[in-house]
């Protein structure tokens, strides 16, 4: 599911994914701007001299080929906050970015700001004293709209998430915010009318009754029982038939607040109800029997291929692009199946009413950190916060970077949608002019609210908000915070619940042994994990 996430924040017209690292502070560097985004340093001083210098900050570039350092965004950008801006251009590789950045620290090139490294890496900057602290009151006073976003997503101290435990700041939380509720579970509505059932099933026998029709009635019509209910895949827990689980009210692959007891679904009794319903509908040929060996490029295939009739997927996937970002399922199957429709459910109801599945926590990465020398810069951090704030909040600025001049390079339609004019409606000419979706500043905090006009068809919305209001269930609260623990012993424990599910599915291990695989789990540093997580939700709700 993350990797599905961020995917997703690579493709929208404003998102970035991996790390972003600006230029190095250096006042004594004079190279050029191209000479100094290879080197790594920020080139002049950003800060205003006594000769009336403009600040000066950078964004960052991974498409050079796209950009235009003097184009009207950037000039958008300039007049905005009456400073001078220039490019960090660098690989859009995270683990070749980090390596350079860990190198700049080392030798005290530290730059400006940077984003999303490794948790214990971000710790370690602090601790070590190559990131600089963000006061709260700056960062009120400075980013007004994110903090409020912030609220909005994580109730009234969002900053709890990255205090540290002396009270100081170091990060900006970035959030992607569909995360949390992302995953909706989708019927092929063209099959199951064509099998006789009028309405989307509910609960979890209903869900097996359709499944059984989309097996044995023939759905698509060719003659042949070549169709499966329900496929999956067991690249992760979570991924692993959710829905069902949910239906007996445990989240396997997450850990989770249950009443102020943290768990994880995996080892919760529920999950032994869901692994005997999964076993049955498996020996019932209901479930794809590749499944535990499906990636998710061959598992895409077998839904647009309309080999099997249900799957568990971002809920943006099923409708038109239109109405938000790609629509691959409903797209790539109208290609092959021109009435194909999807009906999307939050899961199916289990025996208690329970019902879910596994989301994301919406704060998957470290965030933003500035370096060091900014503490002594709080002109520069404040000016930083400010450009955060308004390339993501202001919409007359976000308008600027991404359409351009209205009745010049786009006009809004009387439905509200915004559209190039020609000749602008070529990308050439767009990247020529300087404006479209690659000039990130820092292109994270994306609200999607305040994004709709420019991603959602105004008659579309409420397709898309009907669709977002399926995605319910629970996520892993630790995601933001320091595991060592369970970082040590993740992998391990998630190897053992695959294999361990994928053989309890296919009949391979007895159901019967599930509480001997819960014992296993637990010798095998599980009971570690649960005590780790239950001292870090006990200090999360003291806070």
């Amino acid at each position: 599911m993350v990797k599905r996430m961020k995917w997703l924040a690579a493709g929208l017209s404003v998102i970035q994914v991996g790390l972003i690292v600006s230029a190095c502070g250096n006042s004594n560097n004079n190279d050029s701007p191209s000479s100094a985004a290879a080197s790594g340093t920020a080139g002049a001083s950003a800060s205003a001299s006594a000769s009336g210098e403009k600040m000066k900050l950078m964004v960052w570039n991974f498409d050079a080929d796209k950009t235009n350092l003097n184009g009207y965004a950037m000039n958008a950008i300039r007049e905005k906050l009456g400073v001078d801006l220039d490019f960090y251009t660098s690989t859009n590789d995270p683990d070749a970015i980090r390596e350079k950045l860990l190198l700049q620290i080392a030798s005290g090139e530290i730059p400006d700001w940077w984003k999303e490294v490794p948790f214990a890496d971000a710790d370690k900057f602090a601790d070590q004293g190559a990131a600089a602290e963000i006061p709260l009151d700056l960062l009120e006073k400075n980013a007004p709209n994110y903090m409020k976003w912030m609220e909005k997503n994580l109730g009234p101290d969002p900053m709890r998430y990255v205090r540290r435990p002396d009270g100081k700041i170091y990060s900006l939380p970035v959030l992607w915010t569909l995360a949390s509720s992302s995953e909706v579970l989708g019927y092929r509505k063209d099959w199951l009318e064509k099998v006789g059932i009028t309405k989307t099933p509910e609960t979890i026998d209903e869900m097996g009754e359709a499944l059984t029709k989309f097996r044995n009635d023939d759905p698509d019509g060719n003659g042949k029982k070549d169709t499966y209910g329900m496929t999956a895949t067991s690249a992760t827990i979570s991924a692993i038939f959710s829905p069902v689980f949910g239906a007996y009210g445990v989240y396997p692959g997450a850990t989770v607040d249950m009443d102020g007891k943290a768990v994880r679904g995996e080892v919760e009794p529920g999950a032994k109800e869901a692994l005997t319903t999964l076993n049955k509908w498996f020996k019932s040929e209901l479930i794809d029997p590749e499944f535990f060996v499906n990636k998710d490029t061959n598992l895409d295939d077998k839904v647009i291929s309309s080999k099997v009739g249900a799957v568990s997927r971002s809920w943006w996937e099923f409708l038109q692009p239109e109405a938000f970002f790609s629509g691959k399922y409903y797209l790539k199957l109208r290609e092959l199946v021109p009435n194909a429709e999807w009906a999307l459910s939050s899961g199916p109801k289990g025996p208690s009413g329970q019902f879910g599945i596994t989301e994301g926590n919406p704060m998957l990465g470290t965030g933003i950190q500035f370096g060091i020398q900014l503490e002594k810069d709080q002109a520069k951090m404040a000016k930083y916060l400010q450009m955060f704030d308004a390339t993501s909040f202001d919409m007359d600025l976000f308008t600027k970077i991404k359409y351009g001049e209205e009745g010049v390079t786009y006009e809004r339609k009387e439905d509200g949608s915004y559209v190039y004019l020609p000749p602008y409606d070529q990308e050439e000419e767009r990247t020529k002019f300087g404006i479209g979706p690659y000039y990130h500043a820092p292109a994270s905090f994306n609200d999607y609210d305040f994004q709709a006009p420019f991603m959602t068809r105004k008659d579309l919305m409420p397709v898309k908000e009907e669709a977002a209001s399926k995605g319910i269930g629970k996520y892993d609260f630790m995601t933001p915070l320091a595991k060592p623990v369970y970082t040590e012993f993740k992998d391990a424990l998630d190897q053992m619940t695959i294999k361990n599910y994928i053989n309890f599915i296919t009949g391979r291990r007895p159901i019967s042994e599930f509480d001997a695989f819960v014992a296993e789990w637990k010798k095998a540093g599980g009971e570690q994990v649960l005590a780790e997580a239950q001292a870090k939700l006990d200090e999360l709700n003291k806070k």
